[in-house]
């Protein structure tokens, strides 16, 4: 049994970025061989199915290879993971058994759409879940799916050292390319707080930005466990969020209820108030955080755990 994923060759997200954690981790921690399937997903034709090519620079370290032709690939013994934004390209495969991942709810519905689910409950042999929101919709809308839980971990660098309470800035960091329609009046109400847009910057700064800083907000959509939430946290900030996606379940997001809004647009004095509890008093406030700081710790050795569990259950199929 040989496993390829399926990745865009020249993209550098969080999710390009798990699927070469997941090639380096089966290689490492298994018997079995794994590769990576690059995909020139911006110009798809039957020259660009296979692309040979270098990993991303950023994903070096993961000492990933790259497949070379389709027809190493489509063999019954073999198994492809596909992420469930690039679906169709299942259509491709006659004879490996897939694996879907489901890294992205939200991208799977904008992308894909419902007319795929009887397309996947009859050829995908099992679904991987990032997010208890993921595994929620799959149970939901594609009945007998068979699944088991494969998240992530975000990278080791965050979290390694925590400035203290007394070194924070009353700074109040976003993603601008996530929910921006939804904490802009949160920005323009609240100017007594500098607010920094995590744009634009290399992990270091990020990770610098995120230690001199109280508070990060996200009012997007959490499509699935959302990595800047997390790292955020790890680097000692306060999170706020809404409900929406995985944000409303507490085992994807699980801070205190206090810090989570339903409607944010409605609960702008509210949110104002607990932000200024946090910069006036954030020590404590950071204190109610430690067990999502002590999760996210942990997720390095929960994924490494069930990739090994992931190939164990292939073999069986």
């Amino acid at each position: 049994m040989t496993i390829y994923i399926i990745c865009p060759f020249h993209r550098v997200t969080g999710g390009v970025e798990l699927a070469h954690q997941l090639c380096y981790a089966i290689n490492t921690l298994t018997d079995v061989k794994a590769f990576m399937w690059y995909i020139n997903i911006d110009n798809c034709t039957q020259e660009t199915i296979i692309v040979d090519h270098e990993p991303p620079v950023e994903y070096v370290m993961y000492q990933t290879e790259c497949a070379k032709s389709f027809q190493e690939i489509d063999r019954e013994e073999n198994v492809v993971v596909v992420p469930e934004s690039m679906t169709v390209f299942m259509k491709l495969i006659d004879h490996a058994k897939m694996a879907l991942w489901w890294m992205s709810v939200d991208n799977f519905l904008d992308s894909v759409g419902k007319e795929s689910y009887d397309f996947i409950a009859q050829n995908v042999s099992m679904n991987l879940y990032q997010s208890y929101y993921s595994m929620d919709f799959v149970n939901k809308n594609i009945p007998g799916a068979k699944g088991m839980f494969l998240s992530d971990y975000i990278n080791q660098q965050h979290g390694q050292f925590i400035y203290p309470p007394e070194l924070r800035k009353n700074y109040a960091i976003y993603n601008p390319s996530k929910g921006f329609a939804e904490i802009e009046p949160l920005i323009k109400k609240t100017n007594w707080i500098e607010w920094i847009a995590l744009k634009g910057m290399d992990r270091e700064k990020m990770i610098l930005v995120m230690q001199m800083s109280k508070i990060y907000v996200d009012f997007g959509h959490h499509p699935g466990k959302d990595r800047i939430p997390r790292e955020a946290a790890a680097n000692g900030c306060c999170v706020i969020t809404n409900r929406k996606g995985a944000a409303g379940f507490h085992e994807d997001v699980p801070i205190p209820e206090k810090y989570k809004f339903e409607n944010t647009a409605d609960s702008l004095d509210e949110i104002e108030a607990l932000m200024h509890e946090i910069c006036d008093d954030f020590a404590p406030h950071q204190a109610e955080f430690a067990s999502y700081r002590e999760m996210i710790k942990g997720e390095k050795g929960k994924f490494d755990s069930d990739v090994c569990k992931f190939v164990d259950e292939m073999r069986k199929v």
